[in-house]
């Protein structure tokens, strides 16, 4: 088709595809980041064996037993931890096993409480009778060396500065022997104090760490000794924990939001250097 003298002319698929307004490429990334909060995508899931041990390890804790999770993280890394923090606290009172939380950190503290008074909900779980929360415990070494020995003289309030002593989920217990599982949620290196501190006090206590992804690598040989029973990676591992629980949280919403986004830039990436090619060998 001829052109006006001046114009320039029509431009096919290919050229249109190489000047696409960026603003069209971050409201379709919008859109598939969105999506699956709302609309959950169950997207097919291997399950690692770092995963697979910690939720066994739970498994294997009779109905009744006990188990302290730990919350020392913050804001910064709640993406990652909130969603473990979630999918640990379901599974536990899923099985009926009492429940006791603190954080080492203040954020946390809060954070956690509003988790497992959710997740308590959910499972019609009573406060003061099957969980408690301890609040927020400064100076992690000396907590730690304490409840060794004395746990009701460790945590003898709540978080709201209640007595503990009264408290029926704290019956019958009196030391670490007394404590069946802990399992930390931290985005950082606090898993060497427990390692070193506690879990040596009582040769059956199992202890799970929680770490963020990029943490997870400096673990595992504390994982293959023994020391650490299992480990839940970052959201990928939470997504996956929630799948052996068989639930749909917060990880597998935020994993379907994280895969769709990769595949949205594959394809982006895919087909603006298949039409740079295109165009340029026509070019030329």
């Amino acid at each position: 088709m001829a052109t006006t003298p001046g114009t320039s002319a029509p431009r096919d698929i290919w050229d249109r595809l190489q000047a696409i307004d960026r603003r069209v490429l971050y409201v379709l990334l919008l859109v598939v980041i969105i999506l699956p909060l709302f609309v959950p995508i169950r997207l097919p899931m291997v399950t690692m064996p770092s995963t697979q041990k910690l939720y066994q390890a739970v498994e294997s804790i009779p109905e009744g037993g006990y188990v302290i999770v730990s919350t020392t993280w913050s804001g910064g890394t709640r993406a990652e931890n909130m969603p473990q923090t979630e999918a640990i606290l379901r599974h536990l009172m899923k099985r009926r096993l009492r429940v006791a939380v603190f954080s080492f950190d203040q954020q946390g503290s809060q954070f956690s409480y509003n988790i497992a008074s959710r997740v308590a909900r959910d499972f019609g779980y009573e406060y003061g009778k099957d969980w408690v929360h301890w609040g927020f415990r400064p100076v992690a070494g000396v907590v730690m060396k304490s409840l060794v020995r004395d746990i009701p003289g460790t945590f003898t309030t709540d978080r709201d500065g209640k007595p503990t002593k009264d408290m029926p989920v704290m019956q019958g217990i009196k030391d670490i022997k007394d404590v069946d599982a802990i399992v930390e949620i931290a985005a950082s290196g606090i898993y060497m104090d427990w390692i070193g501190l506690v879990v040596g006090a009582n040769p059956k206590l199992k202890f799970g760490f929680c770490p963020t992804a990029v943490m997870a690598p400096e673990t595992y040989p504390y994982m293959d000794s023994g020391q650490i029973v299992g480990i839940m990676e970052g959201m990928r591992g939470a997504a996956e924990y929630e799948q052996l629980v068989n639930t749909v949280g917060l990880a597998t919403k935020g994993m379907g939001s994280i895969s769709l986004a990769h595949v949205l830039i594959m394809l982006l990436i895919i087909v603006g250097n298949v039409g740079y090619i295109v165009t340029r060998a026509r070019r030329s």
